[in-house]
Parts: structure tokens; sequence; C-alpha cells
């Protein structure tokens, strides 16, 4: 019977505001529960990520020392610097074959994390690109930016060994 009878007056003067008003509500919710998720999603790269860059890092030529790089990380920003060199590098493998070692070094002015890999820029607006490849090895690439190319070859990445810290 309940189902055959029409609804009351009463009833049908309050169904469109609480309709609104549910709708209201699921709207309200929808919104809140989707700035969380987007908030969860968000990459965040944290000091753990950056943790296995931090170090000091040395790259070798025919025994000597010719490549420092340190880094830091604070307030989950990559600080740091890197040693200034020479290197002449053989236009078809990419070798090098030969290094001067400069005095001074750079500032890191900006690292970014992507896929593992580490692009760290100097405050003269040299670039490399770090890859950790085990606790104490790593490799390091100096980029050779498109317009520059043909006057200096791309050289191969240098093996990078972490420095022991003396106790």
């Amino acid at each position: 019977m309940n189902v055959l009878e029409t609804s009351s007056r009463c009833c049908k003067t309050w169904a469109k505001p609480s309709a609104l008003v549910a709708s209201g509500l699921l709207i309200a919710t929808c919104l809140g529960v989707s700035a969380f998720s987007v908030q969860l999603n968000q990459p965040h790269k944290s000091n753990a990520d950056l943790q296995p860059f931090v170090g000091t890092w040395q790259a070798t030529f025919k025994g000597a020392i010719f490549q420092t790089v340190k880094l830091a990380v604070k307030e989950d920003k990559v600080t740091g610097t890197i040693s200034h060199a020479n290197v002449d590098v053989d236009p078809k493998s990419g070798d090098l074959t030969g290094v001067d070692l400069l005095d001074g070094s750079d500032a890191v002015v900006e690292a970014k994390l992507t896929s593992g890999m580490l692009r760290i820029t100097e405050e003269d607006g040299q670039q490399f690109e770090m890859k950790v490849l085990g606790p104490d090895v790593a490799e390091i690439q100096l980029v050779v930016p498109a317009e520059a190319a043909s006057k200096f070859p791309t050289p191969k990445p240098w093996k990078l060994e972490r420095a022991k810290v003396a106790k």
C-alpha cells in the first residue's frame, strides 16, 4: 500500500531543499578528498632520496685525483662544490686523454634528482650528471651544450669513488 500511495504534501515541499543540501554535502566531501589525494601524489625529493649522493667523491686519471665533488644536503637541497679541472677528450671515443687540475672550485647552485640521476649546476653554469652505482662508487658526466658539441666532444662518464673519512 505504501508503495502505491502518493506522498503527502509536506514531503513534496522538503524534497528539493533536501536534495540540494545532500548534493552540496556530497560535492564538498568530494572536493575535500580530491585535494588530499593530490597532495599525497605530488613528487617530493626527500633527504633520503638524496642521501646516497652525500659525501666527498674523487675522480682519478692515471693515478692522480683531478676532480673532487663535495655534496651535502641541507633542508632537502643539495649544496657543495666541484673542483676545477681542464680535460682533454678524444673526439672519436670520448675517452680522457689528459687533465689539468686547477686551483679552486665552484659552488653547486642547483641540483635536480630525476630517475636516480642528479643534474648538478655550478655557479658558472656548467652542468654535470651524477649517478650512484654502489655504496662508494658513482659516475659523473660533463653535460656539453648542443651548441658547443662541435667544438668540444662529449666525454664518457668519469668514475667517482667516495673518499674515505679519516677516523
